[in-house]
């Protein structure tokens, strides 16, 4: 027998992603505006996640560590953890898989 969802799954709506700026612009011929749906910021990134990114630009030409140690090492030494019961994803979505595969 395979894991059934509960019935009232069935009547979520799907997600609808806010529009672009620019399809905004065009539909309602706004000129300036500051988009606050989607979780982005329209203040743009700070000045150390811009440091960063300028470093990291260098090693852009090679695939990240799949099993993030370095993150992971980190992780575990400040939330006194053990390293592998850590995971690391590219967001929820991806946890959601995971956690679903696992079964």
């Amino acid at each position: 027998m395979g894991i059934v969802p509960r019935e009232a799954l069935k009547y979520i709506k799907s997600y609808e992603p806010g529009k672009p700026q620019e399809e905004l612009k065009r539909e309602l011929g706004i000129g300036k505006s500051i988009k606050l749906a989607s979780n982005e910021n329209p203040l743009g990134p700070s000045r150390k996640a811009a440091v960063a990114i300028r470093k990291a630009i260098k090693r852009l030409n090679r695939y990240p560590d799949p099993d993030c140690f370095r993150l992971k090492r980190a992780l575990s030494s400040k939330l006194n953890v053990d390293r592998d019961s850590l995971i690391i994803s590219n967001g929820s979505d991806e946890i959601i898989v995971l956690t679903l595969r696992a079964f």
